[in-house]
């Protein structure tokens, strides 16, 4: 199946192509963009989750890299994708595809489709006993220092009772605008052939371009960052050989980028992030980069272009290096001989392990050589530091590139989290009936905070239909706040009665966990029979003449089915007019699907005259799990002002195999206070 369709003329393949085109340019999709990059997610019932980026405005100092893409796909993305490794078995993240790309492997069960969370689209699908979240937000190039690289994120967690070994690969399908053929520059090499690069040599991060002269798209994908994990392998290779192996594939050292199976160069990535053992109820992330690379250019017969972060932070064990890679492109009209280039340092930067002068040799009209140097910041650097490349030849004149770098303070992320401290009653009910628990977040340090996942644990409590217990902030930059909340409450059938803890997790995407744990005071509710507040038509007071409604509650009570129920009332002031027409069904047997037809109802006695209502029995024909309502509503008229009682007198609540009596339960009377006319 190749990649992209071949040109066939014929008005039958043309009218095709136009339905095919009308097609994907209908197809459902999840976008979210700046000035310089977009991100869009497929959001179709074929290939649901998969994803490209491309430019916007790109670069802001070039026009010829607006609207070009970086990962193939534009507003139907299929040619990348994602897989996770669960013991020996490939599950391919999103939904289903008819293409060649990820069409051998396995697919789960979609638990929240692609969509726009905080300025991120979030996906989530369940992948046999693994769920996963993809998470893609805009953030911070590390070489350009704006905001035109993708963030990508995955967390997965084992929702089994038994312990997997679990893995991920990250295919992406790589182009530079209508490139698909352009070397991946890695430290001091160009790579034109199947490369790998192994955990222990993992480099910083890569660019591709297609010249220093004019070099259009510039691309970038960041490996390794202070505190994310980065993965075990890369392999830099064609396409199709990815696109049609879901977890291992053909890897030829050596081989050049042309697509398996047919003829035009087409690269693509692949990142391992090798199995391990996931524990019941275990997270693990895996985030990397790719965006927009930035290269300070030198013109000349021997045009340099040098390339490092914009920012690093300090590092005070000095264990943290980070790149500075320099490339050179002869533009001159003959060979350039004995091409050296020499990086030169601030004393508050120091080169670590090679010599400052790499001798590049002898370089054609037209090739680009590069180099590269691990360097490091003092542990006392913080600030803005200038450092040169220079490039001579014995036959050419000496050029150079200069360009700065700040060294920051680490990350020091400050959490507040803000919750009730307790829930009160209000009508026999939690009031409120809900709570928010808010997580304020802010960012003090001086470098940016990558990843990381918030996770709320909360027993008895349950969330708001529509919510995640998990929340990915992303990136959170120097002095950034931000807050996200969950809605909880207590679970159906928790009748409270003292504390109940609840915790924050917080995982940083390099898998160190910390747990804040807080609680809420959850008052007990009883179970109760009682007489209701009287109810006037249009409101107000019970006045001597009127008529208004009375309703009798149970509440809390589980396992309802139905009520044995005699009641008294102050005859001299209360008198119920219509008697039996004066009574009404209670809510707990016309609700939930109940109807007068399907409820066992015995209409009371009514005596006016001794003030009683004698004989009520209702009876379900099916349990209420927790009963809450109206038991039955009278109609009183207001004979004379006053205090008038209504009594409850003989009341039994009846449960499945048991008739309970009020040892069981509260029982509340009401003092009608009626007013004079």
């Amino acid at each position: 199946m190749p990649k992209k369709p071949m040109i066939v003329l014929g008005l039958l393949t043309l009218a095709l192509v136009m339905l095919v085109a009308a097609a994907s340019s209908a197809q459902e999709i999840v976008e979210i963009g700046n000035e310089y990059i977009r991100i869009v997610v497929n959001g179709g019932e074929l290939n649901g989750g998969r994803f490209s980026v491309g430019t916007t405005g790109g670069d802001p100092g070039r026009d010829n890299d607006d609207h070009k893409a970086l990962i193939y796909g534009g507003d139907d993305p299929w040619t990348s994708y994602t897989t996770v490794w669960v013991d020996n078995q490939n599950w391919i993240y999103g939904n289903p595809t008819d293409r060649r790309a990820g069409f051998d492997g396995l697919y789960g069960e979609m638990v929240q489709p692609p969509t726009i969370v905080d300025g991120k689209i979030e996906s989530s699908w369940k992948l046999g006993p693994i769920q996963v979240w993809q998470v893609l937000s805009i953030t911070r190039s590390s070489t350009t220092g704006l905001m035109d690289t993708a963030q990508i994120e995955y967390h997965v967690e084992n929702t089994d009772t038994e312990a997997h070994m679990v893995g991920l690969r990250l295919m992406l399908d790589t182009m530079l605008g209508t490139n698909d053929g352009a070397p991946f520059r890695v430290e001091d090499r160009a790579l034109t052939t199947d490369t790998v690069y192994y955990s222990q040599n993992m480099p910083e991060f890569w660019q591709a371009f297609d010249s220093l002269s004019d070099p259009r798209v510039m691309a970038q994908g960041t490996l390794r960052k202070p505190g994310i994990t980065p993965p075990d392998r890369v392999y830099f290779t064609n396409w199709g050989s990815v696109a049609d192996a879901p977890w291992n594939f053909g890897f030829i050292p050596g081989r050049d980028y042309t697509r398996i199976g047919e003829w035009e160069l087409d690269s693509a990535i692949a990142l391992f992030w090798d199995p391990v053992v996931l524990a019941p109820g275990e997270s693990r992330s895996y985030v990397t980069y790719y965006g927009l690379g930035g290269v300070t250019i030198a013109a000349g017969d021997l045009i340099v272009g040098v390339t490092s972060p914009a920012q690093v932070p300090a590092d005070t064990e000095g264990f943290q290096t980070f790149s500075i890679i320099a490339y050179v492109q002869n533009d001159g009209e003959g060979d350039a001989l004995d091409v050296v280039a020499e990086l030169r340092l601030p004393r508050e930067l120091e080169l670590v392990g090679s010599p400052a002068k790499v001798a590049l040799g002898d370089l054609p009209v037209g090739e680009t050589a590069q180099t590269g140097w691990q360097v490091r910041a003092l542990s006392n650097a913080e600030g803005v530091y200038t450092y040169e490349v220079v490039v001579t030849s014995t036959n050419s004149e000496t050029n150079r590139a200069t360009r700065t770098i700040e060294v920051l303070s680490p990350a020091r992320l400050q959490v507040l989290v803000s919750a009730p401290p307790a829930l009160g009653v209000k009508d026999e009910r939690f009031d409120p009936a809900t709570f928010d628990v808010t997580v304020f977040l802010r960012n003090e340090g001086g470098s940016a905070y990558y990843g990381g996942t918030f996770e709320l644990l909360h027993p008895m409590l349950e969330l708001l239909p529509g919510q995640s217990a998990k929340r990915f902030p992303g990136t959170i930059e120097a002095g950034e706040e931000l807050s996200f909340k969950w809605v909880l409450r207590p679970q159906a059938g928790y009748f409270g009665g003292g504390p109940l803890g609840y915790s924050l997790r917080i995982t940083s995407p390099r898998g160190e966990q910390t747990v804040r744990t807080m609680s809420i005071i959850i008052p007990l509710l009883k179970p109760k029979v009682w007489v209701g507040e009287p109810e006037v038509a249009g409101g107000g007071l019970v006045r001597e003449g009127e008529y208004f409604k009375l309703p009798i509650w149970a509440t809390n009570i589980s396992d309802f089915l139905g009520v044995e129920l005699d009641l008294s009332f102050d005859p001299e002031r209360l008198e119920i007019v219509g008697k039996t027409l004066d009574i009404s069904m209670g809510t707990l047997f016309v609700a939930d699907g109940e109807t007068p037809g399907t409820t066992r109802w015995t209409m009371p006695f009514i005596a006016n005259d001794t003030g009683q209502v004698l004989g009520l029995k209702a009876e379900r024909t099916s349990k209420l799990d927790n009963a809450y309502g109206t038991l039955l509503t009278i109609y009183f008229r207001a004979k004379k002002a006053g205090l008038a009682r209504v009594s409850i007198d003989d009341v039994k609540v009846i449960i499945p195999e048991a008739i309970l009596d009020p040892s069981y339960f509260e029982v509340e009377h009401r003092d009608v206070l009626i007013q004079p006319r």
